[in-house]
């Protein structure tokens, strides 16, 4: 068949099959110098799909499991009021109708006298409207919460029985009635993973929960009624029908896409950080990839010389060894890719219990290419510059032995297509990210953090190269060793001080926030929060309190709940609220009055009222809250408080010690500015250690409806949460640390037959094995200290911007653990300098000098 190609078609197509072909048989002879490339791609990749996986996976558990999570197909809320018959009637035009109540309380051993605060929860006979309820002996849930002999049943999580040192068949008390615990709960549905769960579930019957009289006016109840529909329902539009009928009501409608939201924003918090570490070390990992196409377009150069001395154009060999490297760069890809799909089924087996649904499997294609394209954008931009170098040495060049360095610049489209490659990277990050802020934050840091490792490299070897030491030869030596041509000074500052980097920005994190929780919690600090006091009960409680040896009331405050609804006359759904304090208006908030500044607090801006004022309702918010809304003093709040709506005008603003445990609200109002809401008292008490439980059980015992939160145990609570999320960062972090490992021994390695032939000559010359390893730790100690430094620097301004930008927390300075950096930073250099030299002495003197 005669070839109708244009000749110019033939020119374009033949170079490209025949390097395809030179490139195909060059790689049978092994990747020889690419192994750290694709190790290096592979991890990088590996943790950005991973974590994404991860996410997409529980996402779509969350989605599946949406119904089970909400309790139905819609779920209605009123604050601190209980829903009409009226109200229940027009509900049920919509589908089937379930009522939930929930509230903390504390139960109590009949014998023992052992007390246990529980997350109380009434349910009806529908019960649950969508998912199993598992329980163990396996009988019908109402059966089990039914009364029987004048007794109410109770069904629980073990670990009430444990606390109260009872079984199944036990009786204990609630409130004034006792119950008897029927069934211990394996499986409840709609019970999420709850980020602040202060007590095992107790579940009750509707009838069981008023025998208990613990609700009284002012209680934090939570009550949700849930609809199972016919038909999907747009939560807003049963919000707005609602309101229509029932103006003022103060209904709050959620539908499916809000079920679990605690869930999602922790997770998604944590896989923003997880996916920002993994591509930390994916970008360690392409100083690996230049530096290993670097060496591997070195050992090549006899073959380059032969084909271009054939007549092989730049472009030829250009394309060659292109397709070398990209062949094995989408190896590595594809492989990190095959081995995080299976993570999700990995972590959904293995850590069940920290999932509120099971997740489903599956492929997750939506990270697994973004995260691709992130490992191949890596080997582009820090690829093709070595690899284009080799195309502008001529033969003539080659053949006499001249490496492929500095002094050559790529020509042509290189450099657009590497800066094209790295904006595209650049976008990626930011447009996959859930939080742009924080991803615009990570671009920019990476490329000062990038900067500032290259200028302590060229620090390094100025330095060195300028160190005059007369009648040293060791330290002379040493330090020539830096700065000589060829060093690994650069590229091993570069990767392992950004490795450390992360590391160190993980650590002084988590230091800080344990510290906050535990260390610097004041010795003053309040043992307990006791909650749901009646204002008839006050006396009787500080008596209670007084009667207990070494107890005293730190604090007392009257407490309301209400939610802000509007900012400025701007609905709070329409208004522009920072992230970090979405808390404020996603629900009902704590709300106090006050005649004076609360302790623990300072003004800022603003005024206090006096202590007589009767004007216009005002409220004191905290600095970082209104920054967060964007208010300042004069503007005003909308609280929806018991479905009225109140204005309110800000009157001041307060900067908060939250470390001081004492009792502090985001919103504290003039005295007038609630008189006719319903109001309980919260109060803090101090307990000598010794007397916590005897204090627990005096108040509980007089006073039923009281709960008492330990601090002890919130704040135990809180770390424990913290250790979840931290243990897969740390774990993440650690591969940006083995990236900079592997490139450290790949700079190590590349200098290795010249550190071999250095070492045989001064061997012949005279010098002792034990000289040279002294010359060589000299010279990895001084570039294991610039690392050390400059990553504990740039960790440190790195821990501090999360904490005080994102997080909003305190940040305080931690030098013990900024000296372990420094520490670890020499330590690691030190070893592969170690092992580097313990190579070298291992070469045979002969051997080297015969191929000289």
């Amino acid at each position: 068949m005669p070839d109708n190609s244009s000749p110019h078609d033939r020119d374009n197509i033949r170079p490209w099959s025949l390097a395809l072909r030179f490139a195909r048989r060059e790689l049978r002879g092994g990747l020889q110098g690419l192994r750290v490339m694709i190790a290096c791609l592979f991890l990088g990749v590996f943790a950005i799909a991973a974590s994404g996986s991860v996410r997409s996976a529980v996402e779509a558990g969350l989605s599946v499991g949406a119904r089970s999570l909400l309790g139905g197909d819609l779920e209605l809320q009123q604050s601190l009021t209980r829903p009409g018959v009226e109200q229940r009637q027009f509900l049920a035009r919509y589908g089937i109708v379930s009522e939930v109540r929930e509230m903390r309380a504390m139960a109590r051993s009949v014998g023992t006298g052992k007390v246990a605060m529980v997350e109380l929860k009434a349910v009806d006979s529908l019960y649950p409207l969508y998912g199993d309820m598992g329980v163990e002996p396996d009988e019908p849930l109402a059966s089990l919460l039914d009364r029987r002999a004048g007794v109410f049943g109770a069904v629980a999580d073990s670990s009430l029985a444990h606390r109260l040192d009872i079984k199944v068949g036990d009786s204990f008390k609630l409130g004034e009635t006792a119950l008897q615990l029927r069934a211990l709960i394996t499986a409840e549905p709609d019970r999420a993973a709850s980020v602040m769960a202060f007590g095992p579930r107790l579940i009750v019957s509707p009838e069981g929960w008023e025998a208990t009289r613990l609700e009284m006016p002012g209680s934090l109840v939570r009550t949700a009624l849930r609809l199972k529909t016919p038909q999907p329902l747009d939560a807003a539009d049963v919000e707005r029908e609602l309101e229509a009928a029932f103006p003022g009501s103060g209904w709050r409608v959620r539908g499916l896409d809000a079920a679990a939201p605690d869930v999602r924003r922790v997770l998604g918090n944590v896989t923003l950080f997880l996916s920002l570490v993994g591509l930390t070390a994916l970008l360690t990992g392409g100083i690996g990839v230049a530096n290993a196409v670097r060496t591997f377009v070195g050992a090549r150069m006899a073959t380059i010389a032969t084909l271009r001395t054939l007549g092989a154009s730049s472009a030829l060999v250009f394309r060659i060894y292109m397709l070398q490297v990209s062949i094995l760069a989408l190896c590595a890809v594809g492989a990190a890719m095959f081995a995080a799909a299976a993570v999700p089924a990995v972590v959904g087996f293995l850590l069940a219990d920290f999932f509120p649904v099971a997740l489903p499997l599956g492929i997750w294609p939506v990270p697994l290419f973004q995260a691709a394209a992130a490992g191949l954008l890596v080997a582009a931009v820090f690829g093709l510059w070595p690899l284009a170098r080799c195309r502008e040495v001529p033969a003539a060049a080659l053949f006499r032995g001249v490496h492929v360095d500095s002094s050559f610049r790529p020509r042509g489209l290189v450099v657009p297509v590497i800066i094209l490659c790295a904006l595209a990277l650049a976008m990626l990050t930011i447009l996959s990210a859930e939080r742009r802020d924080v991803a615009i934050g990570f671009v920019l840091g990476a490329l000062v953090s990038f900067g500032l490792f290259r200028l302590a490299a060229a620090a390094v070897i100025w330095l060195a190269s300028r160190v005059v030491l007369r009648g040293a030869p060791l330290l002379r030596l040493g330090f020539a060793n830096v700065c000589r041509p060829g060093a690994p000074t650069v590229p091993v500052v570069l990767s392992l001080g950004l490795g450390l980097s992360v590391l160190a920005t993980v650590a002084l994190i988590e230091v800080n926030l344990n510290q906050q929780i535990r260390e610097r919690i004041p010795d003053t600090a309040p043992a307990f929060y006791f909650i749901d006091l009646q204002t008839a009960n006050l006396d009787a409680f500080r008596a209670e309190v007084e009667a207990v040896p070494a107890a005293r009331i730190t604090g007392t405050a009257d407490m309301a709940r209400g939610r802000i609804v509007a900012v400025n006359g701007q609905p709070v759904d329409e208004a522009s609220v920072d992230p970090e304090v979405r808390w404020a208006v996603r629900g009902d908030r704590g709300l106090t009055t006050s005649a004076h500044p609360p302790e623990g607090s300072v003004l800022v801006a603003g005024a206090w009222w006096p202590q007589d004022y009767g004007g216009e309702p005002l409220v004191s918010v905290a600095a970082n809250v209104a920054r967060g809304l964007g208010v300042a003093v004069g503007d005003s709040l909308t609280f929806s408080i018991l479905g009225r709506n109140m204005d309110v005008r800000i009157g001041s603003l307060r900067e908060i010690n939250w470390s001081t445990l004492s009792l502090n609200f985001a919103f504290v109002f003039n005295p007038r500015a609630l008189e006719g809401v319903p109001r309980t008292w919260i109060a803090t008490v101090y307990a000598a250690p010794g007397s916590e439980d005897a204090l627990e059980r005096a108040v509980v015992r007089a006073l039923p409806s009281v709960s008492a939160i330990r601090v002890k145990e919130a704040l135990d609570s809180v770390a424990s949460i913290l250790d979840r999320a931290s243990y897969a960062i740390r774990l993440a972090a650690s591969l940006a640390v083995i990236a900079g490992l592997l490139v450290l021994s790949a700079a190590i390695s590349a200098g290795h037959k010249d550190r071999v032939r250095d070492a045989v000559i001064l061997k012949v010359l005279g010098a002792a094995r034990a000289t040279l390893l002294k010359v060589w730790m000299l010279e990895y100690g001084v570039t294991g200290v610039a690392i050390g430094f400059v990553s504990a620097g740039v960790g440190t301004v790195a821990a501090r911007v999360v904490l005080q930008d994102v997080m909003r927390s305190q940040w305080v300075f931690m030098p013990g653990v900024t000296f372990a950096i420094v520490c670890g930073g020499l330590i690691l250099v030190l070893a592969g300098g170690l092992a580097s030299g313990l190579l070298a002495l291992s070469g045979k003197p002969a051997v080297v000098l015969r191929h000289e």
